[in-house]
């Protein structure tokens, strides 16, 4: 009896250590674990065919630059001296054609220019100083946009159609009224530049533009314009 009695002790004794070292076991294990905190990445945009098909809308905005030019539009041949000016354009069109490697659209494009008239002279006498140049461009342009990666879009674009300018210079006095002349004359365009892509449908950038305008004396007018440009597409 004494016997069975010191047996129940030591059988509980050994279940209780099995049960202790079992336990000690699995903390080490735990404490021996290492945890890694995740890592985030942020995932890149990724042009695939399709995503910039559909209608768009370009607006530009900057200065504008007309190099010095002859033009008989007043009756004489004279020689218009030019300041720097703006340009402001918009340009509602269609993408036709879109890869992952390209975009090509077509667009129409309005808006106007306008660029300060120094002085006119004729056979080397100043017929008048100052004045105003306006122009609207009624283009009709193709554009084709480049994605080397996600982020940045280079484009190129060639047009043509018509401008339409008004010429204004004060009559000799300066109290005297205004004279001007208003024309619309075939006009041609080259453009280029680079996009940086801000959200799925929208590219702000900078860009610039040639614009030749061909009166009907047998020279042409140029008009250079650097912008800034928003691309929105829907």
């Amino acid at each position: 009896m004494n016997r069975l009695c010191n047996a129940r002790p030591s059988h509980t004794h050994v279940s209780a250590i099995a049960i202790g070292a079992a336990l000690c076991l699995g903390l080490s294990a735990a404490s021996a674990q290492v945890t890694v905190p995740p890592i985030y990445a942020m995932p890149a945009y990724s042009s695939s065919a399709g995503n910039d098909l559909g209608f768009y809308l370009n607006a530009d905005f900057g200065p504008s630059f007309m190099p010095n030019f002859q033009s008989s539009r007043f009756g004489y041949e004279g020689n218009f001296n030019m300041r720097p000016g703006v340009r402001a354009d918009v340009e509602p069109g269609f993408n036709f054609l879109s890869t992952g490697a390209l975009t090509l659209g077509g667009e129409f494009e309005t808006g106007g220019i306008y660029n300060r008239i120094h002085s006119l002279t004729q056979a080397g006498s100043v017929v008048s100083y100052g004045g105003d140049y306006y122009q609207v461009p009624l283009l009709g342009n193709l554009v084709l946009k480049l994605h080397p990666d996600s982020f940045v879009a280079p484009y190129v674009g060639i047009g043509g159609g018509g401008d339409w300018s008004r010429a204004r210079i004060p009559s000799p006095g300066f109290f005297g009224p205004y004279e001007r002349n208003d024309q619309l004359d075939p006009a041609v365009q080259a453009m280029g530049g680079v996009r940086f892509r801000l959200a799925p449908n929208i590219e702000l950038g900078v860009g610039y533009k040639f614009l030749a305008d061909f009166p009907s004396e047998g020279r042409y007018i140029a008009t250079h314009a650097a912008a800034a440009t928003l691309s929105v597409w829907f």
